[in-house]
């Protein structure tokens, strides 16, 4: 998700400030957490972090990669207003990379934010956020075209300007093709094609787990604005 950075810098200070706050570094495919209705959530700090959906023959499907500032886990205030299923949904969370993460209490989060309306606004805006995320993903599968759809999702993927690259190119997002298909909804082969095509283009670089953004103007013009 693109988040802005100042934005994403207070709401990590803001969390970091809970009661029961700590922050925690996480080598890269770490695992953060396997229960989301534990009681805890997570706000991305640095670095990056991969919620998927494990699946009963141990394969797994990618559903988020989160930058600074992106919320994951038992995410607050949502047990009470919504029982639309009749169990949890199963989530893992992994660092995407070398991360950092502030963990704190979900019930200490939510005292937290009934007692200061600026935090209260920023949950808001972080639960909106990948909410629109979302729907919009959805939408893909109905009217989006794939191309479209491809650099929405890498532009997304980069959150505030990204990590510089260290492949001599702009920015880069760590990110396999397989990952991507899966975010994409769509087949490896189909994606790897596209990916050519926006190479010789001039608009990405890529690599087996690295995409290198050269131009994040033309990427965005692709994706629609």
């Amino acid at each position: 998700m693109i988040l802005e950075k100042s934005w994403a810098e207070d709401f990590v200070k803001a969390a970091a400030q809970v009661r029961t706050a700590r922050r925690r570094s996480l080598k890269s495919a770490e695992t953060v957490c396997t229960d989301p209705t534990a009681g805890r959530c997570w706000v991305v700090a640095a670095g990056y972090v991969k919620v998927v959906d494990p699946r009963p023959d141990g394969d797994h499907f990618t559903r988020l990669v989160l930058g600074r500032g992106g919320l994951f886990g038992d995410r607050p205030f949502g047990g009470r207003a919504f029982r639309g299923f009749l169990s949890p949904q199963p989530e893992l969370s992994v660092a995407h990379g070398p991360a950092e993460v502030v963990e704190v209490g979900r019930a200490e989060l939510e005292a937290a934010a009934r007692a200061d309306a600026g935090l209260a606004s920023m949950l808001l805006e972080s639960t909106t956020a990948r909410s629109q995320l979302l729907e919009r993903r959805l939408l893909w599968q109905i009217i989006t075209p794939l191309r479209a759809r491809m650099a929405a999702a890498l532009r997304d993927l980069i959150c505030f300007e990204g990590q510089r690259c260290k492949h001599g190119h702009t920015i880069d997002v760590r990110l396999s093709h397989q990952d991507l298909s899966e975010i994409l909804g769509a087949a490896r082969p189909v994606v790897s094609a596209e990916l050519v095509k926006m190479r010789r283009e001039g608009l990405i670089e890529y690599t087996r787990c690295h995409f290198c953004v050269d131009d994040l103007a033309g990427l965005d013009r692709v994706a629609g604005g």
